[in-house]
């Protein structure tokens, strides 16, 4: 596994150049190549744009992290359309609703670059699970983002060109108290997006998860200042801190 300056890539994926195989134009340029020839341009001072001509997908657009990965999409040229329950997104969609995932996919069109963030959590112990909360966290954090990838993966596939990034979280990887379906969807995730990077690696798409540490958004921002994150995460060291 690999680690990048905002957290830890989770998924185990076919090499960008071998997985390439099959696209045309600059797809058969290794990743890596260009990813050295952008920062040597950037360096000069030229305007190259990773992303040109491309159409992203991000989920959990309206704010924090998803936000912030949709502004950077559009600055390297992408065209982006973003997916969230609240307004200002393109498209306002309850991805706890995935019986209309389908319908999504089919209104979003062809996309290039697939980045799911949303997500949600509700504080329970484990011994007073509510199936209902339980269910409903699920769905928006590990159902949606594996139906979207499964449904647009394919596509991806079948034109031989696909990036595929999930947002999971150090949850994934270290349980918490009152997290327990929080937890369970994240780990989830990492587990699906191995299972997708090797069935879809070989016809071009590449497949990762990302789980960053504490990001300080909406969502964490109590929680990053209270005296139970202080003591239990900070001074123990449990997790990593990002801010």
């Amino acid at each position: 596994m690999a680690r990048t300056g905002h957290g830890r890539v989770a998924a185990e994926c076919a090499g960008a150049g071998s997985s390439a195989a099959g696209a045309r134009g600059r797809d058969r340029v290794p990743l890596a190549r260009r990813l050295h020839a952008h920062v040597r341009s950037r360096a000069r001072g030229a305007a190259v744009s990773l992303l040109e001509g491309r159409h992203a997908l991000v989920t959990g657009a309206a704010n924090g992290i998803g936000r912030a990965i949709a502004e950077r999409f559009r600055t390297e040229g992408a065209s982006v359309t973003g997916v969230d329950i609240e307004d200002g997104t393109d498209i306002r969609f309850d991805l706890a609703d995935t019986a209309a995932i389908d319908g999504l996919v089919e209104r979003v069109g062809p996309v290039d670059v697939l980045c799911s963030v949303a997500g949600i959590n509700e504080p329970m112990w484990a011994v007073e699970l509510d199936l209902a909360r339980y269910r409903r966290i699920m769905a928006v954090n590990l159902d949606a983002p594996i139906m979207l990838a499964s449904r647009l993966g394919r596509a991806m596939a079948e034109r031989g060109y696909g990036r595929i990034l999930s947002i999971t979280s150090i949850h994934g990887l270290h349980g918490a108290e009152e997290c327990l379906a929080y937890d369970v969807s994240k780990a989830g995730l990492e587990g699906g997006t191995r299972t997708l990077a090797i069935e879809l690696g070989p016809h071009g798409v590449l497949v990762n998860a990302l789980a960053p540490g504490f990001v300080r958004t909406r969502m964490s921002g109590d929680e990053l200042e209270s005296d139970w994150f202080r003591t239990i995460y900070v001074e123990n060291r449990r997790l990593p801190l990002r801010t």
